[in-house]
């Protein structure tokens, strides 16, 4: 977690960065054009890229392509291809215990961070119940706007309070100080604080300094928010007609008799450097507006900060799994099964490893219908199937485990930024992806594998699948077309004794269903002339294929 929020933190530090290079770039254009930039670095802190990331990932390979989805045959056509398959192997405790002193630092860290948020809110509640008090004190004025108007007796300069409903307040006596026509110039500045919504881009930055109040940057964003919002109301103003000498005097009168609001998100006509600001407005001409060249650039910064960490995530994630696809791509021929399986049951030499280099693969991963979890526990690594138990796994490289119990490896896989995407499972002379997935997802298949079992209900389209693979031996036309790549090739290597098998036990007679078993496969209890069978069938695939099963005659 704290290296996911260092992450974000220099990443929207880089932002800002490159935010303010857009301002210079256009200083001399309007600066409601640079306050929307330095609103937007300031909504990054809100926005980590890594969701973006995560979202071009997704955009490319979810949902899985059916050759992934297809591969993971849970329960072949032989029993020695159930993914680590050990009977006498004895449970092995999965629970995660956290590390002390990691969980030590997180706390503290914690903890100074909420003393920081509070401090923060508190402060700022404080000010605003100033605010508040003089707001409830204020009388309703006769000046026509278009928000209710009130006068206060209190020192606090003109501004626009409120979000949902703003009121102009204003101090009494402010027409006794200011002529007319700066009265006029004053009230126009507020009303464009109004239209700007200034209130409520102030409150959205507050909170940002909220929740990042350790950051100096989201602070320094507040004084450049404020900058360009009170120069962007300053231009607004001398646009609509008024004298620039007398919008500048009506400002420093404003300032030298009363004070400035405690908030950012109550805004007033004061706020930045005095002296700058009212320099610019004696001296600089009306700002102008985009032309081609610099809208283009714009343009293409706002689709790169966009654009860049989707497409980073489509990228990465795309040869993360290729490796996976291509295993399941084509389905193995004979020689490629022989000659895996021999690398497979090659013995393994274990290499040093630190835990914390396995940390990064502890998670879920798919591999459908079930999940493969993957645990670390006293600095040793485990590997649970979904209605197994938790077998310990040993490094042969840092990506590259190997089981002792069973002639299985997994292996994992990254994408371009060395983040995990998935694993293949090496066993029996396949190899079967399964992509990582959030804990979230995974809950939600182990409830479904659950309820089933609980409520005893088949999985979709497994009956009739069992019933369509029984005529077919029957008639000894077998549909490999209706069966994974992996499953069909195992089929083709039993088809012979399947058949044989068929013959023996005489006429098919009836199929009953009898229940879920733990790893979520279907079991249908057959009846033939001369024999009793239990049919062990994996749920199909998304395209309703079968992935795997298996006949046990009783």
């Amino acid at each position: 977690m704290i290296a996911a929020l260092l992450d974000h933190l220099w990443q929207s530090t880089l932002f800002a960065a490159g935010a303010g290079l857009l301002t210079l770039a256009l200083r001399s254009n309007r600066a409601s054009l640079r306050y929307w930039i330095w609103f937007c670095a300031s909504m990054k802190f809100l926005l980590p890229f890594s969701l973006l990331t995560t979202l071009g990932g997704h955009l490319l390979v979810h949902p899985l392509p059916p050759a992934i989805e297809a591969a993971p045959a849970l329960f072949a056509i032989e029993q020695t291809a159930l993914p680590f398959t050990l009977a006498t192997q004895a449970p092995v405790a999965t629970a995660t215990p956290p590390d002390f002193a990691a969980t030590l630092l997180a706390a503290i860290l914690l903890g100074l961070w909420a003393v920081g948020f509070v401090a923060v809110l508190a402060i700022w509640a404080v000010r605003w119940r100033r605010i508040a008090r003089v707001l409830r004190e204020a009388k309703p004025s006769p000046l026509s706007a278009p928000i209710p108007v009130r006068t206060s007796p209190s020192t606090l300069e003109p501004g626009v309070v409120g979000i949902w409903r703003p009121v102009l307040l204003l101090p009494e006596g402010l027409a006794d100080h200011l002529s007319p026509v700066e009265m006029d110039a004053v009230l126009a500045h507020e009303l464009r604080h109004l239209r700007r919504h200034d209130n409520l881009t102030a409150g959205m930055h507050m909170l940002v300094e909220a929740v990042f109040w350790f950051h100096p940057l989201v602070w320094w964003l507040g004084a450049r928010l404020i900058e360009a919002r009170e120069r962007a109301c300053d231009e607004a103003v001398v646009e609509a007609g008024n004298d620039p000498k007398v919008y500048a005097g009506a400002i420093l009168k404003v300032c030298k008799l009363y004070v400035q609001s405690p908030l950012a998100c109550a805004a007033g006509i004061s706020g930045a450097d005095l002296k700058q600001r009212v320099e610019t407005i004696m001296t600089t001409p009306i700002a102008s507006r985009l032309n081609a060249a610099k809208a283009l650039m714009l343009a293409g910064c706002a689709c790169a900060a966009f654009a860049a960490p989707l497409g980073i995530g489509m990228l990465g994630s795309a040869p993360a799994v290729a490796q996976a696809q291509d295993s399941a791509a084509q389905a193995p021929t004979a020689a490629q099964i022989a000659r895996m399986t021999a690398e497979q049951q090659a013995p393994r030499k274990v290499v040093p490893l630190d835990p914390k280099q396995f940390a990064k693969y502890v998670g879920f991963y798919a591999l459908e219908p079930n999940l493969i979890t993957i645990t670390t526990h006293d600095g040793r690594f485990f590997a649970k199937l979904t209605g197994q138990d938790a077998y310990e796994v040993y490094p042969e490289s840092p990506t590259k485990f190997f089981f002792t119990v069973v002639a299985a490896q997994i292996s994992f896989v990254t994408d371009a930024r060395g983040k995990v995407a998935g694993l293949v499972l090496h066993q029996s002379g396949v190899e079967r992806p399964a992509k990582k997935i959030d804990e979230a997802t995974a809950k939600s298949i182990e409830m479904n594998r659950e309820r089933r079992i609980k409520n005893n209900i088949p999985s979709p389209g497994t009956e009739a699948a069992a019933r369509r693979d029984i005529a077919a031996l029957e008639s000894g036309k077998i549909d490999y077309n209706d069966m994974t790549k992996i499953a069909a090739y195992f089929r083709h290597q039993q088809e012979a004794k399947s058949q044989q098998d068929v013959k023996r036990w005489g006429p098919f007679k009836s199929i009953n269903f009898k229940k879920v078993n733990p790893q979520g496969n279907d079991v249908y209890h057959l009846v033939f002339q001369n024999a009793q069978v239990d049919l062990i069938i994996a749920p199909l695939t998304a395209d309703g294929k079968i992935a795997g099963l298996y006949y046990n005659e009783l």
